[in-house]
């Protein structure tokens, strides 16, 4: 059975799979895939080195960083099961820890997926938008570049408050 990789980042999960759901052919299986991001313990774990002084300040950061990251799998789970239920269609989740960007890449070509199909991308407060109103996330930009696989873009899955304009 043909594969399709639908990568999901841990917002508007219900989004992004009805997205997928309206755009991808229905006999293909679904592997949906979060990654939790490693980068922000990496960036504390090297900010804790540079702090002068003891106590219990790192170990404080490193066990809040530790919990978000628990709490967005488990919320990436409920938000899953929540929309299988309604839809009426079970999916596999497979949740990894890593770069989101190696990791889509890695599976992908693990599970031999013929496609791979992400969100396009979000203006974030903070974040420079890119030159039109549906810009590219780096994640986004990066299989794009790199992935052997068909890629596709779900542009539903931008809403309303992510447009600029």
């Amino acid at each position: 059975m043909t594969l399709a990789l639908i990568c999901l980042d841990g917002y508007r999960v219900a989004e992004a799979l009805d997205a997928a759901m309206s755009t991808l052919n229905p006999s293909l299986a679904w592997l949906l895939l979060h990654v939790a991001d490693v980068r922000p313990a990496e960036e504390l774990a090297r900010a804790l080195e540079r702090l002068p002084g003891r106590g219990p300040v790192r170990e404080q950061a490193a066990a809040k960083v530790r919990h978000v990251v628990e709490w967005s799998e488990a919320d990436v789970r409920a938000a899953v099961a929540a929309w299988e239920a309604a839809r009426g269609r079970s999916v596999e989740i497979l949740v990894t820890s890593g770069r989101p960007e190696r990791e889509i890449i890695r599976v992908a070509e693990e599970r031999n997926a013929a496609l791979i199909a992400l969100g396009a991308g979000r203006n974030l407060p903070g974040c420079s938008p890119g030159p039109d109103p549906f810009p590219l996330s780096p994640v986004a930009r990066y299989v794009i570049d790199h992935a052997r696989r068909d890629v596709l873009l779900l542009r539903r899955y931008v809403g309303e408050p992510d447009r600029r304009g």
